[in-house]
């Protein structure tokens, strides 16, 4: 009995440094997807791993200035934070009000332009990272375990694999379109799952059912003939004729278990 103790004391002294925590890099995010994923970082930091967040100078909700048990990269970007606001104000006007007195092809209309300028604000808060050579170098040099990312922003793909490192995505994000069916590989079959904002429960009846395959369908036809598109020539002026749908397959990893 002695010897098996012992031998299993030496195994836990072998395994100590195995078992500490990594370096974790934080996409940026906003409003209430910041405050969702600030617990999350608490829990990480508390399980033993070392946590940086980047956070754009046209933040609204994440303040570098706070105190906190996690470190905060700062970078600075050509859009405001009066722009910042506008872009998150319609897209919550649209989803709690505008949505209920449209028809699915003004919804359709609708939901473009926001996507367009919600694009548009994203690509600025992406030149702040990628585009700037000090904070790229310094987040090579610091040899980070892999992005943890809410993908309310895009990017987090490219910057991860410019980096070398795993992305995981911490929730579900989109309405309804492919972002988790297909790289996060959700089950979400359209005729069961209701797409987000689509105001349906699991309840649904058949005329529900249909409207919400509309729903996805909608989704997809906008983010693959309008956005995807645009992605892709930003991306490509990094990793070469590389499409955009072969980075956002990121690699699994699981480090909430550690």
């Amino acid at each position: 009995m002695e010897l098996r103790l012992s031998v299993c004391i030496l195994l836990l002294l072998c395994t100590a440094k195995s078992s500490n925590g990594g370096k974790i890099l934080v996409w940026y995010t906003e409003a209430s997807h910041w405050i969702n994923m600030k617990p999350v970082l608490e829990t990480l930091v508390d399980r033993g791993h070392q946590v940086t967040v980047l956070v754009p100078s046209a933040s609204l909700f994440m303040n570098s200035s706070e105190p906190s048990r996690f470190q905060y990269e700062s970078f600075d970007v050509s859009v405001s934070v009066k722009d910042t606001q506008k872009c998150f104000e319609d897209i919550i006007h649209f989803s709690m009000y505008e949505m209920d007195f449209m028809n699915i092809f003004q919804i359709y209309i609708r939901f473009l332009d926001l996507m367009k300028n919600n694009m548009k604000v994203s690509l600025k808060l992406l030149d702040g990272v990628v585009k700037s050579e000090t904070l790229m170098k310094k987040l090579k040099d610091g040899n980070y375990d892999l992005l943890f990312a809410d993908p309310i922003y895009v990017g987090s793909d490219l910057t991860a694999d410019i980096l070398g490192i795993p992305l995981v995505f911490s929730l579900r994000f989109s309405l309804a379109h492919n972002i988790e069916r297909l790289c996060g590989q959700l089950p979400a079959p359209p005729s069961f799952v209701p797409g987000a904002m689509s105001k349906l429960t699991d309840k649904m009846n058949f005329s529900e059912r249909l409207w919400n395959v509309l729903f996805y369908t909608l989704q997809d036809v906008v983010l693959e003939q309008f956005m995807w598109k645009e992605f892709d020539k930003y991306y490509s002026e990094f990793r070469g004729k590389q499409p955009i749908s072969n980075l956002r397959k990121p690699r699994q990893m699981d480090y909430t278990k550690q």
